[in-house]
């Protein structure tokens, strides 16, 4: 009898074990830092703003290249290569179809996956993300710089501005975090579309039509500008930072630079669709006169 109660306790036991092994195994995958293809974001670092805003006088020029391939194969060639290509492409011969000449495979695949990047991860197209300052701003590189004596590292970018000035949503996605924390002061975190999470800090106050779990559009009011948190004896600024969805902190500001261009392309569009009576009080008004 005592040996078959013992042999019951150890089935019993073993079921417990292997039952808690699935458990830990499924909150395992249930939890796990999505994958992420290691060559997407290093190229578009590499992208320089300077190049972008190159291209897009060139797009805007004629649209007759699509900005998916301009950028693609003029961030990877040669300028005469680039021009062999170009060449094709406003001849409406499509990418899949171009001829390469004597440009060697391993670059023609590269500049192929470049493309399909830049289809997918809309960072540097034209008007897909927003500037998240409204008005004058003043931000540095200073991504990877030291804080509290080297504890840490600076995980984004500052960009600074008077207080009170407006902060508004860079992408569509749902508010995840929302209020006081240690190091962020009043702070909004949003989970965008693209998966990313865009982490606003030492803001002076948030938006009152914020609600965690709820949609927030890209342009949306997330803020003011502020120095809550570990940034109460600094100049008023806003912490950027964005993370990937495998927890990896990247750079914001070679973006920021470029969204910022696509947000001076907007309003001096907005300008030339206005009257000369209006251009006059929006001087007028820049200058302090009104």
């Amino acid at each position: 009898m005592r040996t078959k109660v013992q042999w019951n306790y150890f089935i019993a036991l073993t079921q417990i074990l292997c039952l808690m092994a699935a458990a830990l195994v499924f909150w395992n995958l249930l939890h796990r830092s999505p994958s992420q293809d290691k060559d997407i974001y290093p190229y578009l670092l590499s992208i320089s703003p300077n190049l972008v805003k190159e291209c897009s006088q060139e797009y805007r020029s004629g649209k007759v290249v699509s900005w998916e391939d301009l950028l693609a194969i003029r961030s990877t060639l040669s300028p005469q290569e680039t021009q062999f290509l170009i060449e094709q492409l406003k001849n409406k011969i499509s990418f899949q179809n171009l001829s390469w000449g004597n440009i060697p495979l391993p670059t023609k695949n590269l500049v192929t996956r470049r493309r399909d990047i830049l289809v997918h991860v809309q960072y540097l197209t034209p008007g897909r993300y927003r500037f998240p300052v409204v008005g004058k701003t003043w931000f540095e590189d200073s991504f990877g710089a030291d804080r509290e004596g080297g504890k840490r590292v600076h995980e984004g970018t500052d960009l600074f501005a008077p207080e009170g000035t407006p902060i508004i949503n860079i992408c569509g996605g749902r508010i995840e975090q929302l209020g006081w924390n240690r190091l962020g002061g009043e702070r909004v975190g949003v989970r965008g579309d693209d998966g990313n999470y865009y982490y606003y800090a030492h803001l002076a106050t948030i938006s009152s039509k914020l609600v965690k779990g709820k949609r927030i559009e890209a342009g949306e009011d997330v803020g003011t500008m502020g120095h809550t948190g570990d940034a109460l004896t600094t100049p008023d600024h806003l912490h950027l930072g964005i993370e990937l969805p495998n927890g990896q902190w990247i750079n914001p500001y070679p973006f920021l630079v470029v969204w910022q261009y696509w947000a001076d392309q907007r309003i001096n569009a907005a300008i030339l669709n206005l009257s000369k009576d209006e251009r006059n009080l929006l001087i007028l008004s820049r200058v302090g006169i009104l």
